[in-house]
């Protein structure tokens, strides 16, 4: 599967072996406690603290690289666009006719950008320690009913094809002299048509053989089904349930009672 549409990196560590269950709580907890701490040591240190699961869940370090990439562009416009629409505090280092910067925006801008990153990488731990199967299954434990847990699956599964056969209708439309992407913007809009409608029509086959491939298989709505492999918290997952659970409870007692965490 292309790495565009799966992040699962295949390992054999602690990480990869905890229930999907245990790993969106993690999730869960991470976004609720980076949505209520805007302290700059807070979110440094919650993006450092992730930094060293990824790497004791044996997550290669060019995969870290990659998803920093992709943030990069989005930090840099918190930290350049921050200081400018939100000048607070009266140390102002530089006014260029109305735009002030001061020294708590900087520190605000760059808490933020910590803060999303951080918030992002979260995600990126439930992503690269588990495949699509085991995440599906994982939703479905936990109430997503069966049907749209197999339809999230077959589209998370068919994203690539779709991909594929879009790069190779529009790589032999140009081996045919057929120009993409040049000229006016509604002439570039037209000169993809005819690689959509062939898109189109081929996802409408596939759809259909999938159709008729799940009725050959006896597939009905609303009936239980059963599974080869059940998961099952283990030992690891019993273990980080209630943690995060107190953890929770914890920091937002310290966060709302005593107002720590707080620029």
């Amino acid at each position: 599967m292309s790495f565009a549409f799966d992040l699962y990196v295949d390992r054999s560590s602690w990480l990869h072996r905890l229930d999907p269950r245990t790993k969106l709580a993690f999730v869960v907890l991470s976004s609720i406690l980076l949505l209520n701490y805007s302290h700059l040591l807070v979110s440094a240190a919650f993006l450092l603290g992730i930094h060293g699961i990824l790497w004791s869940g044996k997550v290669p370090a060019s995969r870290v690289r990659w998803a920093w990439q992709r943030m990069w562009p989005i930090t840099f416009l918190i930290l350049f666009l921050w200081p400018i629409f939100y000048p607070q505090g009266n140390e102002v280092l530089l006014q260029v006719w109305r735009v002030r910067i001061t020294t708590q925006s900087l520190l605000q801008g760059l808490s933020t950008a910590l803060r999303v990153d951080a918030l992002a990488f979260a995600f990126l731990v439930l992503l690269f320690s588990t495949d699509q199967a085991r995440l599906v299954r994982g939703l479905v434990k936990l109430g997503l009913p069966y049907e749209w847990g197999l339809t999230l699956a077959i589209a998370l599964r068919y994203l690539p094809t779709l991909y594929g056969i879009y790069t190779t209708v529009s790589e032999a439309q140009q081996a045919r002299g057929w120009v993409i992407g040049k000229g006016g913007f509604i002439q570039r809009i037209k000169s993809y048509l005819p690689i959509l409608v062939a898109v189109i029509v081929t996802a409408l086959r596939l759809a259909d053989n999938l159709s008729m491939a799940l009725a050959a298989r006896g597939f009905q709505s609303g009936t239980r089904r059963t599974y080869l492999r059940e998961l099952k918290l283990g030992l690891a997952d019993k273990i980080c349930l209630p943690l995060f659970a107190v953890s929770l409870i914890v920091f937002l007692i310290v966060r709302f009672r005593h107002s720590l965490g707080v620029p």
